[in-house]
């Protein structure tokens, strides 16, 4: 397997990992999928593919889609923190809605931050469409909620929420053509502490902002900006 090492107009979204330099396979064993985006090695993401080819340069506004929460598996917490009569943990309307508003919120924070990159509404030459779903997420505990937590037991503590793995494409707004994908999988905390749906909430919300946080950084990297 060859290597080529990323460009800085393509790292920004391939979230980078610390100590070493992500790089595009290269050679007739590259990993290539939808035609046009090869493997990145040594990404802080799971998986990175991106387009070699592509100028991400060009872009600065963004069209950013609601997250995607429609196809998401859930991984039922294990036995220790629920019992054989507590209904599985679901994603109701109302968690559905919280999560694209969590989700929005983040993205629009950090990346409007400072000389940042204006949100816009409609495709246009210089718009880099930005969508993310959701493809699982894995709660430690059940739900907090009447149903799934009996009276007496209102109080859980585990080793935080839970994981929650995304998948991110950046297209060109114009034409749809996907330039780079990223799969990811965080937990909110590491830490042992009470589990419910305010704490819970607060994690998702720092899984959310650590991503856009990454992608403003890179965006930065990419226009060579300079930030405090």
């Amino acid at each position: 397997m060859n290597y080529s090492i990323v460009g800085s107009s393509l790292v920004f979204l391939l979230l980078a990992a610390c100590q070493n330099i992500p790089q595009i396979q290269t050679g007739e064993n590259a990993e290539v999928i939808q035609g046009n985006l090869v493997r990145v090695d040594h990404s802080r993401a799971k998986l990175a593919y991106i387009d070699p080819s592509a100028d991400f340069n060009k872009y600065t506004a963004i069209l950013l889609a609601p997250l995607g929460v429609d196809n998401v598996e859930i991984i039922q917490p294990t036995t220790s923190y629920r019992s054989l009569r507590t209904p599985n943990w679901e994603l109701t309307s109302a968690d559905k809605l919280r999560l694209q508003k969590d989700f929005h919120e983040a993205m629009a924070k950090q990346l409007s931050l400072q000389d940042g990159y204006p949100l816009v509404n409609a495709a246009g030459d210089n718009v880099l469409l930005i969508a993310a779903k959701l493809t699982r997420i894995a709660p430690t505990a059940s739900k907090d909620n009447n149903r799934s937590r009996p009276a007496g037991r209102s109080k859980i503590v585990t080793e935080g929420a839970g994981k929650i793995s995304v998948e991110v494409t950046f297209s060109d707004s114009e034409t749809g053509e996907v330039l780079a994908l990223a799969k990811d999988t965080r937990s909110g905390s590491s830490l042992w502490g009470l589990n419910n749906s305010i704490t819970n909430e607060a994690q998702v919300r720092r899984v959310f902002t650590s991503w856009a946080m990454q992608i403003r950084a890179q965006l930065d990297s990419v226009h060579k900006k300079i930030t405090d």
